[in-house]
Parts: structure tokens; C-alpha cells; sequence
């Protein structure tokens, strides 16, 4: 018993390290997107001020549309130190977590093979590895939501009333963490009430304790439901065919990010052949069950809860997006990622111990390969570290830096405000000026070549211009081009002396401007 014990641990320990390797090497990128929004709320409020802008009761309202517990385990452990690495560290810990979780889940779900592999899927899904690297909720959102499941099933198979206590707990902190694993909830709710009606009564009532655990954010939600932001994001966010299938597939295995290309570029194409291998030898194995025996294959007792949880969140955000706000999105799929994991295991190992073993194989070889492409350089979050490291060490007294950094950042900080400590002036463009609160619409967009004027005229004698851009792909290119033409007679009075580029998901680039001679 101890050594199939010990056999069994050492498989799960190494996936959990190799995992943790991964995503601390995601974790330590540089602050981007609505990163930028969790930062300035965590690292630079008290647990007050942190409240306070959650509910949207103080001073600045609607600064998020995102319940309070990932900003509030932020703020704590950001208490040491005000560095993007600690206000990421709850999700690095979550994410961490949900390697061993997904095995001890699995097993109550899977075979234990099968438990294994989608543990290993967990551990090596570019998806899983980069949610655990942000500071954001999702990470958080989808332990809770496993754990949420684990005691549900621990209090289905044990009738102990503790574990509907800890189921009722867990799917309330889910709650409080992000607003999309509702869909998840409520299918593991339908699946319970339809499949085991001599729990009905209890699991009711384990629910009913999780709302009323949720009754106290009540203002919160409606002053999240009231905020322009959702209008901002639903029109930002396409619902089309096309999009749901693009969102689809970069959550199942490519990149977060479509802008930072397709699936052949990440996790690649001989990951996809793999994929392609594994999904043929998963059908010839479950096709010649399916021939010899007359009747589909049995795919174990749980099937039908892996089935609805895999797909409760995009059937739930189409609803909704059909409806009226548009929620579909690949990181507002995440809740049913660990889910899809399992039932990608189940249906591999349902081929038979020899195909299903290799398509297991050819399947973990593939995201595994989508984890290594993903610590690339390319596949990196815009490199602010390496430019304000470059300002450090280059920008002297009297010079000025002009910050463009914070083109698509909600703000008030950009992404190089975070990464820079530097007592030189910086002045804000291509955003708008304000530090005080997130952006609006009514803040005024400073024009580059309206705070290059500013910092011309800023500059000590002599003083050079160090200019911080973004270049999107496909948005907007190199610095030089940006600054090409339209520049006032001051700003003509420079030119561009040096420019550095740090690559990533957007090239990070520094021009330095001198006075001409």
C-alpha cells in the first residue's frame, strides 16, 4: 500500500513542480492590461480605499466590475512590497494548487489513470499556465470552483454535513472572486438535483447558504451592473460565428491573446499534429469498442457532470451574449477549463489501455510543447521591466521621459508606472493625464506630439526626450513611424538620436531624442 502510494504521489509531485516552474516564469513579466487595475487598487489603497472602490461608494465610482476577494488577498499580499510579482501572487498560489486538486478531483471522477492524465493537462495548458502568472481572478475562480465540485461529491459519497458546509462555502468565494462561474454553479446544481434526488434537499439548502452568503455584495454587484464598463467591453467584444470559434480554440489551447497569433504560432504546428494524432487514435479506439460491443463505450458514472461542466460556461456566456450584454470571451471561459481537462482524459483513456495510452501521450506531448513556445520572448507580455531598467541606467538630470505606455490600459497607472522609480519628469501621452482615477470617457487624451512639445519644453538645457511607445500588431507601428509627421516646430527641434526595442506580445520601444546641433 505505501509503495502504490508512493507510485502514485511521485507522478503528481512532478507535475506540480514542473507546473509551478512555469508559471513563476509567467508571473515575473511585466504588469499589462487590467493588471494595471488590480495593482492601483491592491498595492495602492489601504484595505479601506480597497472596499471602498469595489462597492463603488466612495470618491471614484465603477473603478472595477469584478467582486472584491482577488483585489483583497492582492492587498495582503502586497503589504511587504509594491511589486507586480506579489500583487500576483494569489493567483500563482491558486494556480499552483489546482495541479494537485485536478488529480485528487480526478479521482473522483476518472479512473485513476485517466486522473493522471488531466492532471497533466492542468499542469502544462497554456491557458491554465498564464491565468496563474496574472493578477487577476481567474486563477482563484477556478480552485474555488474545483473545490467546489470535490466537496460536493465527498458529500454525495460520505453524507457528511461538513462537506456541504465547504461546498457551500467554496461556491460562495467563487462568487466573490468572479462573476462567471456562476454557469459552472448552477450546472453542477442542475446535474446534482437531476442525478441524486435523495441530496436534493440538503444540497438546496448547502445553495441557499452560499447565496446568503452573497447578500452582503448586493450593492456592489449593482453598481457593477450599472457601470459603463460593460458597455464598453460588450461593444468591444465581438459576438459572432467567428469569434466564438476564435475565443474557443485559443481557450482550449492556444494563447489568451488572438492578437498575439493563431494557433499555428502557439502552441504550434507539430503541437497541432500531435492534437490531430491524438484525436485519431482517440476515435479508432472508441469506434472498434463501439463495433465489437454494439453500443457506444461506457464512459464512466460521471460523464454526464464532466459533459455539463466543461460546457456551462460558453453555453451559459452565449446565452447571455445573445441576450443582450456580449460576456463570450476566452478568459470568461475559465471556470470550465479544469472540466474540459478531465473530460479530454476521460475520452482519451476511453480508447483502450493501448491507443488510449499513446493518444494520452501525444496529447500531454502537445500542450507541453505550447507551455515551452509560451515562455518565449514573443509569447512575453510587453517588456516594460527591460525599458524602465533601460531608463535607469541611461536617463540623466534634465532629461525628460514621455510615457506611451498606457494606450489600452484602463489607468490611472500605465504599465510603465509600475516598472519605473525614477525622480526625472514623466509626462503622459497617448492616455489621458489624470493619476488620481481610471480612465473615462470624459479624460482628455493627451496627443504625443503634444507631450513631446510639453517635455521640449521641460527639458534642462541640453536634455533629451526619452520616449516610451507600445507597437501593437497590426494596431499601430515602430515609434519612428508614430512620430513621423505633424510634430510642431519645438518637438522639430529634435531627432532621434537611438532607439531600443524589447520584443513581446506588443514591441515595448525607447527612442531617445537629442537637440539637433
Amino acid at each position: 500500500m505505501t509503495r502504490l502510494r508512493a507510485l502514485e504521489t511521485l507522478p503528481i509531485a512532478a507535475l506540480t513542480v514542473a507546473g509551478v516552474v512555469l508559471r513563476i516564469a509567467i508571473a515575473r513579466q511585466s504588469a499589462f492590461g487590467d493588471e494595471i487595475s488590480t495593482y492601483w487598487i491592491s498595492a495602492t489603497h489601504s484595505l479601506g480605499g480597497v472596499l471602498s472602490l469595489m462597492y463603488g461608494t466612495g470618491r471614484i465610482t465603477h473603478a472595477e466590475i469584478t467582486p472584491p476577494l482577488y483585489f483583497l488577498a492582492a492587498w495582503l499580499t502586497s503589504q511587504t512590497s509594491h511589486t507586480i510579482e506579489l500583487v500576483r501572487l494569489p493567483s500563482l498560489i491558486a494556480g499552483t494548487l489546482t495541479i494537485p486538486l485536478g488529480y485528487v478531483l480526478g479521482r473522483r471522477l476518472l479512473a485513476r489513470g485517466a486522473a493522471l492524465i488531466g492532471c497533466a493537462l492542468i499542469s502544462v495548458s497554456t491557458f491554465m499556465i498564464y491565468y496563474s502568472g496574472e493578477a487577476r481572478a481567474y486563477a482563484m475562480m477556478m480552485l474555488l470552483v474545483m473545490l467546489s465540485t470535490l466537496a460536493m461529491l465527498l458529500a454525495l459519497d460520505t453524507g457528511r454535513a461538513r462537506w456541504w458546509i465547504v461546498y457551500a462555502i467554496a461556491a460562495c468565494a467563487a462568487f466573490y472572486t468572479h462573476y462567471t462561474c456562476i454557469f459552472v454553479l448552477l450546472a453542477q446544481l442542475g446535474w446534482l438535483l437531476l442525478t441524486h434526488p435523495q441530496a436534493r434537499r440538503t444540497s438546496v439548502l448547502a445553495s441557499a447558504g452560499a447565496a446568503v452568503g452573497v447578500v452582503a455584495w448586493i450593492p456592489g454587484l449593482i453598481n457593477n451592473l450599472h457601470s459603463p464598463t460593460v458597455t464598453i467591453l460588450s461593444d468591444l467584444a465581438a459576438f459572432t460565428p467567428e469569434s466564438v470559434r476564435v475565443n474557443v480554440v485559443h481557450w482550449a489551447i492556444g494563447y489568451p491573446y488572438a492578437f498575439a497569433g493563431g494557433v499555428d504560432s502557439l502552441p504550434g504546428v507539430p503541437a497541432l499534429v500531435l492534437l490531430g494524432l491524438a484525436a485519431l487514435l482517440t476515435a479508432i479506439g472508441l469506434s472498434a469498442k463501439t463495433i465489437a460491443s454494439r453500443r457506444l463505450p461506457a464512459l464512466g458514472g460521471h460523464a454526464g457532470l464532466l459533459f455539463a461542466l466543461a460546457a456551462a460556461s460558453a453555453v451559459g456566456e452565449a446565452l447571455v451574449s445573445a441576450a443582450g450584454n456580449h460576456v463570450f470571451g476566452a478568459r470568461n471561459l475559465a471556470a470550465s477549463w479544469p472540466y474540459a481537462a478531465m473530460l479530454a482524459a476521460l475520452l482519451l483513456t476511453a480508447s483502450g489501455r493501448r491507443l488510449g495510452a499513446a493518444a494520452a501521450a501525444l496529447a500531454v506531448l502537445a500542450f507541453a510543447l505550447g507551455a515551452a513556445r509560451e515562455v518565449e520572448a514573443r509569447f512575453q507580455r510587453p517588456d516594460y521591466k527591460a525599458a524602465a531598467q533601460y531608463l535607469t541606467a541611461h536617463a540623466n538630470p534634465g532629461d525628460v521621459i514621455i510615457d506611451g505606455t498606457g494606450t489600452v490600459d484602463p489607468g490611472p497607472l500605465t504599465p510603465l508606472d509600475i516598472s519605473l522609480r525614477t525622480r526625472l519628469p514623466v509626462i503622459r501621452a497617448q492616455a489621458p493625464a489624470e493619476r488620481d482615477h481610471p480612465f473615462s470617457n470624459f479624460d482628455a487624451v493627451v496627443p504625443l506630439w503634444q507631450a513631446m512639445r510639453q517635455g521640449a519644453l521641460a527639458a534642462a538645457s541640453g536634455g533629451r526626450l526619452f520616449v516610451v511607445l507600445t507597437a501593437y500588431k497590426g494596431i499601430s507601428g515602430s515609434l519612428a513611424a508614430q512620430i513621423a509627421s505633424g510634430l510642431p516646430p519645438v518637438v522639430r527641434g529634435y531627432t532621434l538620436a537611438q532607439s531600443v526595442r524589447y520584443p513581446g506580445i506588443a514591441t515595448v520601444e525607447v527612442g531617445i531624442y537629442s537637440r539637433r546641433a
